[in-house]
């Protein structure tokens, strides 16, 4: 990924390091002023693009190639594992999407975080939740408000992340989340198979990004997550057929128009690719299949358009 991550550039206020810490009351409180005051010092802070993507199932140089710089891990193993010029994003274990609970505790975390903080191929980014309801859990937003202080309080330097779905079932999620994360990853994903002769939805794409900037959260917080996947081969055991389909080449290209128009790239933390390589249940065919042959070749857009991104910058 970057070669000196944002990570030196961030400060926050702290507490002590104590195992299994996490203010009851005062997180939610506590969190936004520290998020304010970070959005105004990022706003102004030049900073190599970071772009991240998701289940590798160990393929870093193939990721790295297409020009991902991040990448999720969820081990220290993976971490090691990581090729020069990319980090890991550490994923913690989902918490208060379906079960109103962490799958790792609190020492677990505090454990974890001593353990890697420091590693110069972490990227002091902790992924603490994929999208958590609210509507399921109502103390969803307390309790990753809780995580992100503990992590704060352990790691002053680290930042923690979240996506929240905010769909049509659940319009009031951004609300809810905005100050439960430091960086909050909008993730509507237009393209499905009701729309393949139309084009991907997307005024519903706009709609989605406005509801979060609606919401309160500023574009230097917001992590645009892209869809880079279809549903076509997965092997999914359920009575309705696949849902999601793999956008063109086209629709990708006026996707990222909009997130660039509405989250500009001189703003956003990072950006998301949803996923690299197949979940079963999931995601198939997606980004790693991708290169023009019985797919659309995503994958040379993106490099190419993360290489845009960086002749840009340095003019």
């Amino acid at each position: 990924m970057q070669h000196a991550i944002a990570r030196t550039a961030f400060s926050a206020p702290t507490k002590a390091a104590v195992r299994g810490w996490a203010p009851r009351r005062s997180g939610l409180l506590v969190i936004s002023v520290v998020l304010g005051l970070m959005g105004q010092a990022l706003a102004t802070e030049p900073r190599e693009h970071l772009h991240l993507t998701v289940n590798l199932r160990g393929d870093y140089t193939g990721a790295a190639s297409a020009g991902f710089n991040l990448a999720g891990v969820s081990t220290q193993l993976a971490l090691r594992a990581l090729p020069e010029g990319m980090k890991g994003v550490y994923w913690l274990g989902n918490g208060y999407n379906l079960e109103c609970s962490w799958r790792l505790s609190d020492r677990q975390v505090t454990d974890v975080v001593l353990a890697i903080k420091d590693d110069p191929k972490f990227s002091g980014i902790y992924y603490i939740s994929d999208e958590p309801h609210p509507g399921v859990c109502a103390d969803a937003p307390q309790r990753l408000a809780e995580r992100t202080a503990l992590i704060h309080s352990l790691d002053p330097r680290g930042r923690t992340f979240t996506v929240v779905l905010n769909g049509s079932s659940a319009p009031t999620e951004f609300t809810q989340m905005k100050d439960a994360a430091d960086y909050i990853g909008v993730d509507p994903y237009p393209c499905n198979v009701k729309n393949e002769r139309t084009g991907c939805a997307y005024a519903a794409l706009r709609q989605r990004i406005d509801q979060a900037l609606g919401a309160g959260i500023p574009t230097t917080r917001i992590v645009p997550v892209f869809q880079t996947f279809g549903q076509v081969c997965t092997s999914l055991n359920r009575k309705y057929p696949p849902y999601y389909r793999m956008p063109t080449v086209a629709e990708t290209e006026a996707m990222l128009a909009i997130w660039d128009e509405k989250v500009p790239v001189k703003d956003r933390p990072f950006d998301m690719a949803y996923s690299w390589g197949t979940q079963p249940t999931l995601a198939c065919p997606t980004l790693q299949m991708a290169d023009g042959g019985s797919h659309p070749n995503l994958r040379s857009f993106y490099e190419d358009y993360f290489a845009r991104m960086k002749e840009a910058s340095s003019h």
